[in-house]
């Protein structure tokens, strides 16, 4: 576990490239994270006063998965 989900002021349930993910927040820190394959979790931890959450949702989308 990186981060305890339990808590998190918000978490906003998501698809990222057809897999499941979350976006949780708590104060200004927020944590985009999805698995890829059940052995392959992604996360992206971001401050989203200074990035908008859109932006870190489209650079999760153009992730490629390393060969």
């Amino acid at each position: 576990m990186l981060f305890p989900v339990d808590s998190m002021n918000s978490c906003e349930e998501m698809m990222i490239q057809d897999c499941p993910g979350a976006l949780y927040k708590k104060d200004d820190t927020a944590f985009l994270c999805w698995t890829y394959y059940p052995e392959v979790t992604y996360v992206l931890e971001y401050t989203p006063s200074k990035i908008d959450d859109s932006e870190i949702i489209k650079m999760a989308e153009s992730a490629e998965p390393v060969k």
